[in-house]
């Protein structure tokens, strides 16, 4: 048997956002310019920019929160490990209308970035953490440790940090969970904060833009590094019905691919076979999709790719989505990107309008419409499909399809 997987809840907290009704009307207006992070001097580096999640905004709105009995208290140094994800997790929680008995049979699947381990050591022992409450806040499965004791849950655990892809990795991860009756509710998402090591690096390959990110854009010359979490509940669908959720979408098919072209240039092929992966799981044809949310850095090599790999997959005289990035008006979340934008492409779903490209403003011909100001961003189709790359050729695409309200 087949089970159906639905999103029940969503998460998020980003730059100026605490929640989907925030991070909605964000996406609707295109953003707002990066700045500094407050973290840290960026004076010394090349790009001095960012989309940070302000952390003590994150910290006030845990600490003001009513929890009501879903979480249990959380210490100083699961805060400065994953406090964005924790306060994503409890909206998504929320929104999905869990109680306590029924939260604590969840999973948890988180994803997250490894560059920082050292900077979280020092967050721990900074809020005077030792012996391996120190450890559980340093290895790469930190978050998704730290949202298990949280909440409780006593389902399947992983935390993954394979790069970019990370995210869609760790919703692969929760689907088939789910999926093959493991599970029948799965808590997962990405969760990063803005750490000076990730910026420098990025700096030193000299893939951030100094001004701002402009997927597809002829002046593009780069990615806008950013920060914070993207939280979902996904379960089966006659699980949630059950219950008297309110299924958001479904996740019709997912598809993962690794090309090993090369450990930081991305190939169109890898991302190709992902794409047609998903469709054949989910049993559409590409002319059924109404909108891709790419994986959009606004790098050169990385939109030059993508573009080859819808392309080649949206052939013919059918006709072709809308494509669009919304990494103008995040930042790159990095390995939270595809939870992020998971979340993105679900409300535009709901919406039925893509979200604006307003740092897009001298768009190359990609032989796709963007949605550009002044454009018709209007979807045509209940289906969306998300794409990430990552590193070492790695790609991951997901497909949803919007539930209709009054659908049994």
């Amino acid at each position: 048997m087949t089970r159906s997987v639905v999103v029940t809840g969503l998460g998020v907290v980003a730059r100026d956002v605490i929640g989907t009704a925030d991070f909605g009307r964000v996406l609707s207006r295109g953003g707002t310019a990066p700045e500094p992070p407050p973290q840290f001097d960026s004076e010394r580096f090349r790009a001095r920019l960012a989309h940070v999640a302000d952390p003590l905004a994150t910290r006030a709105a845990l600490h003001n929160a009513d929890c009501g009995g879903l979480m249990a208290a959380v210490t100083e140094a699961e805060v400065a490990c994953a406090g964005h994800g924790i306060l994503a997790a409890l909206q998504a929680i929320r929104q999905a209308g869990l109680d306590a008995a029924t939260l604590h049979r969840a999973g948890c699947a988180v994803a997250t970035t490894s560059g920082g381990m050292m900077d979280r050591y020092s967050d721990a022992l900074d809020a005077g953490t030792s012996g391996s409450e120190t450890h559980d806040l340093v290895v790469p499965c930190s978050a998704a440790l730290v949202l298990q004791r949280v909440f409780g849950l006593t389902g399947p655990l992983c935390g993954f940090s394979c790069a970019c892809v990370s995210s869609l990795a760790a919703l692969s991860y929760a689907l088939a969970r789910v999926r093959n009756g493991d599970v029948p509710l799965m808590l997962v998402g990405g969760s990063d904060r803005m750490r000076e090591a990730d910026f420098a690096g990025f700096n030193a390959l000299r893939a951030m833009d100094r001004d701002s990110c402009r997927p597809f854009d002829r002046t593009r010359k780069g990615m806008v590094i950013g920060d914070g979490a993207a939280m979902l509940v996904i379960e089966d669908e006659d699980h949630a019905r059950a219950r008297g959720a309110t299924p958001l979408v479904r996740l019709a098919g997912m598809g993962l691919s690794t090309d090993s072209y090369h450990i930081t240039s991305p190939n169109s092929r890898g991302l190709a076979m992902a794409m047609r992966q998903a469709l054949a799981e989910a049993g559409r044809s590409p002319s059924d999709i109404g909108y891709v949310n790419c994986h959009g850095t606004g790098t050169p090599l990385n939109d030059i790719a993508e573009a080859e790999a819808l392309a080649s997959v949206f052939t013919g005289d059918a006709p072709r989505p809308i494509v669009g990035s919304t990494k103008g008006s995040t930042g790159h979340l990095l390995g939270s990107a595809g939870a992020i934008e998971t979340v993105a492409t679900i409300l535009a779903l709901q919406a039925g309008e893509a979200p604006l490209m307003a740092t897009t403003t001298d768009p190359e011909d990609i032989g796709f419409a963007l949605p550009l100001a002044g454009t018709d961003r209007r979807l045509a189709t209940g289906l969306a499909m998300n794409n990430s790359l990552g590193f070492g050729g790695l790609n991951g695409s997901l497909i949803l399809e919007l539930v209709t309200t009054g659908e049994p």
